[in-house]
């Protein structure tokens, strides 16, 4: 099952068992062992339900990504699926993103991006002080986690804590991950600002956003989201590592450059004004699809049939 997922919501049901774009395939298209005769499209999900809605799931995408979602239609399918995710060569993922500023090289710009094409290659980690989000590793990050970790060990938290932290201990404990994003730029673009001074003139003000093409070579934790956020260009409408997101700033990186921090803050907060203006227009529209406000679309997805091996790419506009 292949769906065009909506930004806003979740893919899969987590452990409280949200609505979900996989519940709502479940419910309409079932599974091959389900009661054809049942109808699911109304009654709550038992029991029964969430163990087969839970081996439909082959992979996912963040709430408010929107695209091309994948769902297994039995067992023996989503087992060859899954060994295909683990094998990056049989499995290719391709976003759209649009993020804060021009992406340029030169030594005037922070980001590290220097041609139309390149990579990003930092090691990602849960980050202790914002969890569950993600952040870039560094000394700093390693630091704190043994101190975490020698906390546990050393048997320093009461039993509740532990117990409340168990589950956020077992991730810290995996440590940082290597993480590789390519890229490509499609283009250069600006969003227009419209300005009213105290005499009531209007001017606009032109915005530069840069669209990119991603490519996840792995899957880690809002990757993507991260990556751009580290190398000084934000996704738009990033509500958790763009501008007042409750993650950490640039992607837990720092710079020596303080005046180009300050330009590309300053840049970041004028984007993230613009998409809450936007923003309030689409609640008060009749309109709901009049924008996304996570600039992030899972476009293309290429895989292999699991029984036939045949290659296979899906495909979604983004909004």
């Amino acid at each position: 099952i292949v769906l065009n997922k909506p930004s806003g919501i979740l893919s899969v049901p987590g452990p409280r068992r949200h609505e979900c774009a996989a519940s709502l395939a479940y419910r309409y298209l079932g599974k091959p062992n389900s009661d054809p005769e049942e109808n699911v499209l109304m009654r709550p999900l038992d029991e029964n339900d969430c163990k087969q809605l839970d081996t439909m799931i082959v992979h996912r995408l963040d709430r408010d990504t929107s695209g091309v979602l994948l769902l297994a239609r039995n067992d023996d399918a989503l087992k060859r699926l899954h060994n295909d995710f683990k094998n990056k060569a049989r499995v290719k993922k391709t976003y759209v993103a649009l993020v804060c500023g021009h992406l340029t090289s030169g030594e005037s710009s922070r980001s590290c991006v220097a041609r139309n094409e390149g990579e990003i290659d930092l090691p990602l980690v849960r980050d202790i002080e914002r969890p569950p989000f993600m952040r870039v590793a560094t000394a700093e990050t390693e630091e704190m986690q043994q101190q975490l970790l020698e906390q546990k060990n050393n048997h320093t938290m009461n039993a509740e804590e532990t117990m409340r932290n168990s589950r956020f201990l077992r991730m810290v404990g995996k440590g940082a991950k290597s993480s590789l994003t390519t890229y490509r730029i499609l283009s250069y673009e600006y969003l227009n600002d419209q300005i009213i001074d105290n005499d009531g003139n209007v001017s606009i003000r032109k915005l530069p956003v840069t669209r990119l093409e991603l490519h996840p070579i792995t899957g880690r934790t809002h990757q993507l989201r991260v990556h751009c956020a580290a190398v000084g260009h934000p996704i738009v409408g990033d509500s958790i590592y763009g501008f007042s997101g409750e993650g950490a700033p640039n992607g837990g990186l720092s710079s020596c450059n303080d005046e180009i921090i300050s330009d590309s803050i300053k840049l970041q907060q004028d984007i993230y004004n613009l998409w809450m203006k936007r923003r309030k227009r689409q609640r008060e529209s009749a309109d709901a699809n009049e924008d996304c406000m996570l600039c992030l679309h899972a476009q293309q997805l290429n895989v292999f049939h699991p029984f036939t091996s045949v290659a296979m790419s899906f495909s979604s506009d983004p909004p």
